[in-house]
């Protein structure tokens, strides 16, 4: 083999290694890994069974975690005051999604080309950058995107509200979140089929909750009211 192709060989693995690095890097928010537990993630933030909220239990058990980092007990970590809040998405014990919502104090001020820059510090030069003056045309839910990070099995979106400062970043697992989305529209179908069934249960059992109550008042006071 000649040197020039050794070389060659070489430089492609070098590339490509620093392609599965990026990545990987794509993947993590802070201490915080796509794909990690419920446990994993709580173990972190230190959530209360108050935080956590099941979305759907069936097909699949869709769950969020509720964080603010500002409520933890003990000392505060370092760097974790210009986050306001963040949501972990689960389904079946995996998280897919990270949505991230920035202080508002802390981001006063800065342009949408700084936040730009500031999260191209984390995570490279973006996949699709627009002007710094505007945002992309593309909204969802309520939010314009402003750069996009893209590759292996993470996304990453930068987004501000149309209609305030807030600026938000949303790391999203590739492979998962189509799993959830499914998952969720069949819960929709699910629920709406159920839906009038579960409805008349459960009022059968207020209307039988009530009676039970209005038959011990009466044998009690039956048994204590002298005319």
């Amino acid at each position: 083999m000649s040197i020039i192709r050794c070389i060659s060989i070489s430089a492609a693995c070098v590339v490509l290694v620093a392609s599965l690095a990026s990545a990987a890097e794509l993947t993590r928010y802070r201490e915080f890994d796509l794909g990690s537990s419920l446990a994993a993630v709580t173990a972190v933030t230190k959530s209360t069974p108050r935080d956590l909220k099941t979305v759907h239990a069936q097909p699949a058990l869709l769950q969020e975690v509720n964080w603010q980092p500002r409520y933890m007990s003990g000392a505060p970590v370092a760097d974790r005051s210009s986050i306001n809040e963040m949501v972990f998405s689960f389904v079946d014990d995996q998280l897919f999604r990270m949505a991230v919502s920035y202080d508002r104090s802390r981001t006063t001020g800065l342009t949408n080309a700084d936040m730009i820059a500031a999260v191209a510090e984390l995570y490279g030069a973006p996949a699709d950058s627009p002007a710094p003056s505007r945002a992309r045309a593309d909204v969802e839910d309520g939010f314009a995107i402003l750069a996009e990070w893209r590759q292996a099995d993470a996304h990453v979106a930068l987004r501000r509200s149309q209609y305030s400062e807030l600026f938000s970043l949303v790391i999203t697992s590739i492979s998962l979140e189509p799993i959830a989305r499914k998952a969720r529209a069949a819960a929709l179908v699910i629920e709406a089929r159920e839906g009038p069934a579960r409805e008349a249960a459960l009022e059968k059992k207020r209307a039988d909750d009530q009676q039970k109550a209005e038959e011990q008042v009466r044998s009690t006071n039956m048994k204590q009211f002298h005319p």
